[in-house]
């Protein structure tokens, strides 16, 4: 008996698919959120791995590729799992006011002129990754649905910077010649780690969620339970009382 009461009061914090709620809580941890977005911006990761390059004249050779990984948009794609398509949205709008109108926070600067800056496109993506994956999560919480979150939302971020860079040479803010070499360094030899990393970190997503979600679980009312608990037992004494009478 004592046992299921903890197991009870147990399973009341843990996330079982539920819409976030707008608590204290859940404003501490979109903070927090904010703050894992800056410091993924601002981390490098070097990768290096065995890769195969047709050289002219010699063939198919094997060498070691490696370039500078920065881990923002598997972190955008845990952000939108802990926080939920909406809440998601509203720390991201302000993590671009921050950076349009306060402080240099995107990726090589910040400001009003960073929207002509080609890698705004691939921020503009995160709001459509957040539409995309924040549906498909909010459908349910298996591992497929995990996974294809992170699919979809890794590519709609840089197809959605490709279309971007398109548009800057369509208005002469770029080059047309520099759309390809654009697109080859931030999507082509990147997007492969981006789904990878992706889906890594939404395998271990719910385990974050939970611990989070103690935060953010609305407050269940005491007052009601403790109103609740009084007229069980005064249920219970009526009929032990009834029952003492009736033996009498």
């Amino acid at each position: 008996m004592i046992n299921k009461r903890y197991k009870d009061i147990f399973n009341q914090y843990i996330y079982k698919g539920e819409p976030t709620p707008l608590t204290i809580g859940t404003l501490v941890v979109c903070a927090l959120c904010f703050l894992l977005l800056i410091i993924a911006t601002f981390t490098q990761i070097t990768i290096s791995h065995p890769w195969l390059k047709v050289v002219p004249d010699e063939g198919l050779n094997l060498y070691t590729k490696t370039l500078l990984y920065t881990p923002q948009i598997p972190i955008m794609i845990l952000i939108i799992y802990i926080l939920g398509k909406y809440y998601s949205l509203i720390m991201f709008a302000f993590y671009l006011m921050v950076g349009f109108f306060i402080w240099p926070i995107f990726v090589f600067g910040g400001g009003l002129e960073y929207i002509q800056n080609y890698l705004f496109g691939y921020f503009a993506g995160f709001i459509i990754a957040i539409f995309i994956a924040g549906t498909i999560l909010q459908l349910n919480n298996s591992l497929k649905n995990r996974l294809l979150a992170a699919v979809f939302g890794v590519i709609s971020i840089h197809v959605c910077g490709f279309i971007y860079c398109i548009i800057l040479a369509l208005f002469k803010v770029i080059d047309f010649n520099l759309i390809f070499p654009i697109v080859n360094i931030v999507t082509v030899n990147k997007i492969i780690y981006d789904i990878i990393f992706s889906m890594i970190i939404l395998l271990i997503a719910p385990y974050i969620k939970n611990v989070l979600w103690t935060c953010m679980k609305p407050k269940p009312d005491t007052r009601k339970k403790l109103k609740n608990s009084r007229k069980r037992n005064q249920i219970i004494s009526d009929n032990i009382n009834q029952h003492r009478q009736n033996d009498d």
